[in-house]
């Protein structure tokens, strides 16, 4: 084939007749499609002219893209320099415009007047988007199928930002908008669009059948990254190629898609047809697929939240690199399912400095990355560290300065939880000493050689994170005390077993025996178990604020009724019942006598010799310990007195005050929403008689209103728009510490050479399944079209 064209090239030269001329050209034009078929360059018949509706895509390899606006024409120097300006503004449309719709635009001076882009612009303009980075417009069409716009036309490269000339006539958007380049790559851009919807694409120059299979292949790529990135599975291995797979080491991606072409005849069918330069097995295309995956999954996110208001949880955590990860999870009220309460994960990011100021940008920068408009947010919900809960400088303040208006502050009720049971536990050093009996219990029976003799249920470890490890702890000695004191006996009569082993069980089961460790077991129990239900409300996503703090006040109520004598009884009785069905010790015991100088003193402290002394200080330690539990609670959630806690509860359909507009008024001046009283008067009416006329005896709710007569509710906004807020606010971060657990799985030990983006990549996507899951069914079609964006060795469409 490269000997025939010289051969054509020379009669078209020694010919003066043009129709054969043009007859020779078209015959040279035929034999460069049919070699550029199988190379990826996309030319058609009829003389050479590029094929309507497709940009012009030079041979490149599969992981570079087409500088826009390219030309041959200009210096290499200035096409660098341009190029790399543009790859700088990473926030314009892929398929379609992006036509970003701001609330408030960045202004800039032109002749001493500020001037800012303007949404109505967008009217008649299909064409325009703006580049929030940037600041500046540029024209959809001229930048994807570009074929003769100037390098140093703006809508194309450094975008137009001229707001004060931009809507004159013969200048700005009307100029570009009547440029003939721009007519004609508008015209590319709708016949593209066009061959889109009726499935005829590319298909004209290649066969209908390679494409589906090239699809095929693709798509079975896809699905096998999906399914490892999902299951929070590793998948390089050291290999990157089918050909090296024999030597080991190729990891899961190549061995899984191995075998899945192996049980799939069309797959195995497929890849006898590709290249060999075109297996897109390499780390580069996983990289890109992933990246693929995860914008798809952010914008599946940033349209469930629409236009509704959102609470920004945000928490953070060292990975054993030291890199910092910053879990940024957005909580909103989602109107397409029903408004049912949803928490994504929006990202992981990273920031190089730890300071507060930092931080709030990187949230906010973040945000604006994903599309989401920041003055949206309606809440905050961190832990209580200074660095994010400060009043003056901490990153809630400085948002709320950023951003210029009052977002309310909450501290996570999971975290206060958590600090009401640690500084309730460490106020006396009789339960310390309990705990620290009950690690020590652990660790030996966690031993190999003791753990074969042990028959009941396993131990739990303390964890200083997770108090709810102290109430599994307790409940396995209570309910194992038997075989726990068994095995410390079996272990002190076998001499097989060796002193220390032997001499530690006589230690422990000496302490576990006393009534005091029986009775501080069966008191920490009864205080955790009561503190349980609360814990695991705010572990649920759907939990909003008003039920988080209703359930804690719940489990405050409950505290204070164990101050009283018949709780101490109880718990008395129970441990000593426990005491007592223990063996008795054959060993007699030395009588003890009190000091008789000690008669004429006041004692403080107990010399052990009689038994109601015990109990009297062990009466003590009971009232001790509930008090620091109540008090801590009295003093941490002390919500209950605000304006905003006093609103969420007249939303509450048990509230007396249901629905009244006074107090709802500060909910709705968070985002400047009008109150309309007619509409609450009426919603009022309404919703009581619907809940007379029920007679199955459903729990009536916020959430439960929201759900079931949000259409009814629609006929009045102001009313939708209060119990919408009132399940905005979150209560605690518990999807942000969910997300580390993720992040643990995802960055093992022999996966520490991935870089951070990679990481947030993975960790967003194995956190949010569902969504990942879409990716590779129903959004399967996008996540093709946009990974044949780029120019490939295989077409796809």
């Amino acid at each position: 084939m490269r000997g025939m064209m010289p051969h054509i090239l020379q009669k078209v030269i020694q010919s003066n007749n043009q129709g054969v001329q043009k007859w020779l050209i078209l015959q040279m034009v035929g034999l460069l499609v049919l070699v550029s078929s199988l190379g990826g360059v996309l030319l058609s018949w009829g003389g050479g002219l590029l094929t309507l509706g497709e940009p012009a895509r030079p041979i490149q390899s599969d992981i570079t893209e087409t500088p826009v606006g390219s030309n041959s024409e200009t210096g290499a120097n200035g096409a660098e320099a341009e190029f790399s300006n543009l790859q700088a503004v990473d926030d314009l449309g892929i398929d379609q415009p992006n036509q970003v719709k701001l609330k408030q635009y960045p202004a800039r001076m032109f002749g001493g007047k500020k001037r800012a882009f303007v949404s109505s612009w967008y009217i008649n303009r299909d064409w325009l988007e703006y580049s929030v980075k940037a600041d500046s417009a540029f024209c959809f069409c001229c930048r994807k199928f570009n074929v003769g716009t100037s390098r140093v036309d703006a809508f194309v490269n450094a975008g137009y930002r001229n707001w004060k000339n931009a809507n004159e006539t013969d200048r700005g958007f009307h100029k570009h908008q009547t440029s003939k380049e721009h007519l004609s790559s508008y015209a590319m851009w709708k016949e593209r669009e066009r061959r889109v919807s009726s499935g005829k694409e590319i298909s004209t120059l290649l066969n209908a059948d390679q494409l589906q299979k090239n699809r095929y292949y693709v798509s079975s790529i896809i699905d096998v990254i999906g399914f490892l990135v999902e299951n929070q599975l590793p998948l390089r291995g050291k290999l990157d190629a089918f050909d090296n797979m024999s030597e080991g080491g190729s990891g899961l991606f190549l061995s899984l898609l191995d075998y899945t072409i192996k049980k799939d005849p069309l797959l195995a069918d497929a890849v006898k047809t590709l290249p060999r330069n075109a297996t897109y097995t390499c780390h580069d295309i996983q990289n890109e697929i992933i990246s693929l995956l995860s914008e798809v999954v952010t914008e599946a996110i940033v349209k469930e939240v629409g236009d509704s208001y959102y609470t920004l949880k945000v928490d953070g955590t060292r990975d054993p690199t030291g890199c910092e990860n910053i879990s940024i999870v957005i909580r909103f009220v989602n109107e397409s399912e029903s408004y049912e309460v949803a928490e994504r994960l929006l990202t992981v990011a990273t920031a190089e400095m730890g300071d507060a100021r930092t931080l709030t940008d990187t949230i906010l920068a973040e945000l604006n990355k994903a599309g989401l408009n920041p003055s949206k947010i309606l809440s905050q919900v961190y832990d209580g560290a200074s660095l994010m809960s400060g009043k003056i400088g901490g990153d809630q303040k400085l948002l709320q300065e950023k951003l210029n208006k009052n977002i309310p502050y909450v501290h996570c009720l999971n975290h206060q939880l958590h600090l009401v049971v640690v500084h309730a536990m460490s106020a006396e050093a009789a339960v310390m000493d309990f705990f620290n009996v009950c690690n020590a219990l652990y660790k030996y029976c966690k031993k190999p050689t003791i753990a074969v003799h042990y028959k009941g249920e396993r131990l739990k470890r303390l964890l200083e994170q997770r108090w709810t490890g102290h109430l599994a702890t307790v409940s396995v000695i209570l309910n194992n005390f038997e075989e726990i004191t068994s095995l410390l006996t079996e272990i002190d009569s076998v001499r097989a077993h060796g002193p220390e082993l032997r001499m530690e069980a006589v230690g422990l089961l000496r302490e576990i025996s006393t009534p005091s460790f029986l009775f501080i077991a069966n008191l920490v129990h009864e205080v955790l178990t009561l503190l349980d239900p609360p814990n695991k409300l705010l572990q649920r996503e759907d939990t909003d604020l008003w039920t988080g703090l209703s359930i804690v006040t719940s489990a405050k109520v409950c505290m204070q009724k164990l101050r009283c004598d018949e709780g101490f009884t109880k718990v008395w009785e129970k441990a000593t019942a426990a005491a007592n069905a223990l063996p008795k010790s054959t060993t007699p015991k030395r009588r003890r006598t009190g000091n008789k100088n000690m008669d004429d003193y006041l004692v403080e402290e107990t010399t052990g010799q009689r038994e109601d002394d015990v109990e009297t200080e062990l009466k003590r330690l009971y009232y001790s310990t509930v008090d620091s539990v109540v008090g801590e609670m009295d003093q941490r959630f002390s919500e209950q007195t605000s304006h905003l806690y006093r609103a969420l509860a007249v939303l509450d359909p048990e509230s007396d005050l249901f629905l009244d507009p006074e107090t709802v008024k500060c909910i709705m001046d968070l985002t400047q929403s009008p109150i309309c009283y007619a509409e609450f008067e009426v919603a009022k009416n309404f919703l009581r008689s619907q809940k007379e006329s029920k007679t199955e005896g459903d729990n009536w709710t916020t959430k439960l209103i929201l759900s079931k007569y949000h259409k009814a509710l629609q006929t009045m906004p102001s009313v939708l728009t209060a119990f919408k807020h009132a399940l905005t606010f979150g209560a605690s971060t518990a999807m942000c510490e969910n997300s580390f657990s993720s992040l643990r799985n995802v960055f093992s030990d022999h996966r520490r050479s991935m870089l951070h983006k990679r990481k947030a990549q993975l960790v967003q996507l194995a956190f949010e399944r569902d969504l990942t899951r879409k990716c590779t069914t129903e959004w399967k079609d996008t996540v093709l079209r946009r990974f044949n964006v780029r120019t490939r060795r295989l077409h796809l469409f």
